[in-house]
């Protein structure tokens, strides 16, 4: 395909996509058949948008039907989006008082395409504890934060963010997309993430999505500990903890 083809192409696409989401913002939902015949092209290729679309968060499908509507993406940043930096001004004296709970250091991630950024931390109180590693990015599939972010999203979002794969950062690192796929199932299914070895060797953490009160997911606070002190009981235990906190912080935003 020639550059001035391809440059058609893309050009063509994302107009299919911006006059997609302006159909369902004025028919509120719609079926793979209505957005063809709006288009004026083949139903797969409207499937395929929609699914393109579904995966990034823009449009989502409602549960148990083929009808499609706007995504949860598309809805925040219509009602307006929270900086970072309020961001971590409402939710660090929750870390703090989370971090007292715990006696664990804490976090708060972002989704940053395919990597979590640790946006704020604060350390525990144990003499040998986890390091904060607020401005960090790591791949989200290996991190508790990344994995209960990425449970939020349509199942495609993996497959559109890791399309080059998963590269190994421990033995334990989750290396494939179909083991990524069953992880965020068992995350949602659970409500609570889980880092077991995946990104530091010795260090688990427990993670859990942050709504605001629109539902709308912003970021994800989590529990870092060494093995020893953090296996999948005491994981279990703070996981009602966490989803105080989250709420709590969801409330003010």
């Amino acid at each position: 395909m020639s550059n001035n083809h391809a440059d058609a192409y893309a050009a063509s696409s994302v107009d299919n996509a911006l006059r997609t989401l302006v159909y369902l913002r004025g028919h509120q939902q719609a079926r793979v058949t209505d957005i063809s015949d709006h288009l004026g092209v083949a139903r797969s290729t409207a499937h395929r948008l929609l699914t393109t679309l579904r995966g990034h968060g823009f449009v989502e499908q409602e549960p148990g039907s083929r009808r499609y509507r706007l995504g949860p993406v598309l809805l925040g940043l219509t009602r307006g989006a929270v900086d970072e930096q309020s961001l971590v001004q409402v939710a660090h004296p929750h870390l703090v008082q989370l971090r007292d709970a715990a006696g664990e250091t804490t976090n708060l991630l972002v989704l940053d395409g395919p990597d979590s950024r640790f946006a704020d931390g604060v350390e525990g109180t144990h003499p040998l504890r986890v390091g904060t590693r607020t401005g960090d990015r790591v791949p989200a599939y290996a991190t508790a934060g990344g994995k209960a972010l990425l449970a939020e999203l349509a199942p495609e979002a993996a497959r559109t963010r890791y399309r080059r794969g998963l590269t190994r950062l421990t033995s334990e690192t989750l290396t494939d997309l179909e083991s990524l796929t069953s992880d965020l199932a068992l995350s949602r299914s659970r409500g609570y993430a889980l880092n077991i070895d995946e990104s530091v060797t010795g260090v688990h953490g427990v993670g859990v999505p942050v709504r605001d009160r629109f539902g709308t997911c912003l970021a994800a606070v989590t529990v870092s500990a060494p093995s020893t002190r953090l296996d999948l009981s005491r994981a279990a235990e703070l996981a009602p903890l966490l989803h105080r906190t989250a709420e709590r912080i969801g409330a003010e935003l």
